[in-house]
């Protein structure tokens, strides 16, 4: 039987600029390690990558980084599609727009493609694509098996936490509601936290939730443990002490990731640890870094401000003995990977988690237990929680981050949890729609 997995994203082959990308990543390197043992359960699976065309105004692009992309998918026998959506040179990706026209360019392709296969998993990845199975007509019956899993990893909700976008809320809705117990459409359930959040949010009580449980490739050779003189080098080439202890933070330059709120509760603590702030801007000139460096030198906090996307930084501060903490202090979060990377980093050494009690991070953490999670509105809380983490014995902190690590292992191995979702899909006979594969 011939398979195909069609694979929407919109990004994670042409640049790597945020949690897209690295889920994008991780399924081809998953894929990669995963695909003998598929093909002798199913039989041959094409791979076959889309995304929205890329432009002079796509930000962040790499050609590159791009070029390893198609040579990864060629080697799995896989194919990149690049699917057009503006009608004006500067039209935003994320205009509901640019939406509406890539789920209607890419029906005919994926109809076209999806004949030469006796099975499809089509897996749409966030609000771009959610619409993708009505222009596919998935309501409609088709000539082959196809599925289609809408995989969200945000809402207008989460978006826009304050004052959602009505017009967002309705393009969500819309796309949701043809997921239907006899539909061949199921959502994904990434983690507790987020699926409730879509039933309550969304009138889809009846709608089928397959497992998609948001996860990491354990083996991933980025999670080797380096050398500490590799480690040191990388701290000093970016100008991180090493003599003091340290608390880190990383993540996107925006106020939904909450280090506005981060900064005034480490003032108390500004004697005894040395801050690193990692936050990426959206566009160059990012005003919310300049908010960061304000705070920073209004509260004299001791602190290096790294202003640029970086791994290799992050990954030595999570082998660093003397980084403490990593905090991640978001306002919303539906799924973040931060806690899962600096389990598998800090297995030996390094820091342990402090997150926010929003979204997915309480069904990451086990307070106490493999991090901590905090009030983020609270800045008297979140000094208070840091300063508890930091008078831990080394005992204790080394406890934590061992169970951190056995949970990730256990819980959110990639290795593991793609399999579960194809046997949902594909449990050996032709599913049924409607039907619950087990």
């Amino acid at each position: 039987m011939r398979n195909a997995i069609f694979y929407l994203t919109y990004n994670g082959l042409y640049n790597f600029t945020n949690g897209i990308g690295t889920q994008t990543q991780i399924l081809i390197s998953g894929l990669e390690v995963l695909r003998e043992v598929l093909v002798k359960r199913y039989g041959p699976i094409d791979v076959h990558v889309v995304c929205p065309s890329p432009d002079v105004h796509t930000w962040g692009y790499d050609h590159a980084f791009f070029q390893r992309q198609q040579e990864r998918l060629a080697l799995l026998g896989g194919y990149v599609h690049l699917i057009p959506y503006k009608r004006e040179p500067t039209q935003d990706l994320w205009e509901i727009a640019s939406w509406r026209s890539l789920c209607q360019n890419v029906a005919p392709l994926l109809l076209t493609q999806a004949t030469a296969y006796e099975r499809s998993l089509i897996i749409c990845v966030d609000q771009p694509w959610l619409q993708t199975p009505y222009t596919l007509g998935m309501g409609q019956r088709l000539a082959r098996q196809i599925d289609m899993l809408l995989v969200l990893y945000s809402t207008a909700f989460v978006r826009g936490w304050e004052t959602p976008d009505a017009a967002e809320v309705a393009w969500e809705q819309e796309g949701l509601e043809l997921s239907q117990p006899a539909s061949r459409v199921a959502l994904a359930d990434i983690c507790p936290s987020f699926t409730a959040h879509l039933k309550t949010h969304f009138r889809i009580s009846a709608g089928q939730f397959a497992p998609y449980t948001s996860s990491i490739l354990v083996d991933d050779p980025a999670f080797v443990l380096q050398d500490e003189t590799v480690v040191r080098t990388t701290l000093q080439a970016y100008g991180i002490p090493l003599d003091t202890d340290l608390v880190l933070a990383f993540g996107r330059a925006a106020p939904i990731k909450g280090f506005e709120q981060l900064i005034p509760a480490l003032a108390p603590l500004r004697d005894r640890v040395h801050f690193v702030l990692i936050s990426v801007p959206y566009i160059n000139d990012d005003p919310q870094q300049r908010v960061y460096d304000q705070l920073l030198q209004q509260h004299a906090i001791r602190a290096t401000h790294i202003k640029v996307f970086t791994r290799d930084l992050p990954r030595a501060l999570c082998q660093w003995a003397r980084t403490k903490i990593v905090v991640v202090p978001s306002r919303h979060e539906t799924f973040s990977n931060i806690p899962l990377e600096v389990a598998l980093w800090a297995r030996d050494r390094g820091p342990v988690i402090v997150a926010s009690t929003a979204g997915g991070f309480i069904d990451q953490i086990e307070p106490g237990i493999t991090g901590f999670l905090v009030d983020i509105s609270s800045y008297q809380l979140v000094t208070q929680t840091l300063q508890q983490v930091l008078d831990l014995s080394p005992e204790a902190h080394a406890t934590i981050r061992q169970r951190a690590h056995q949970r990730v292992v256990q819980t959110y191995d990639f290795i593991h949890n793609f399999p579960a979702t194809l046997r949902w899909f594909w449990p050996g006979e032709p599913r049924i729609p409607g039907h619950h594969a087990r």
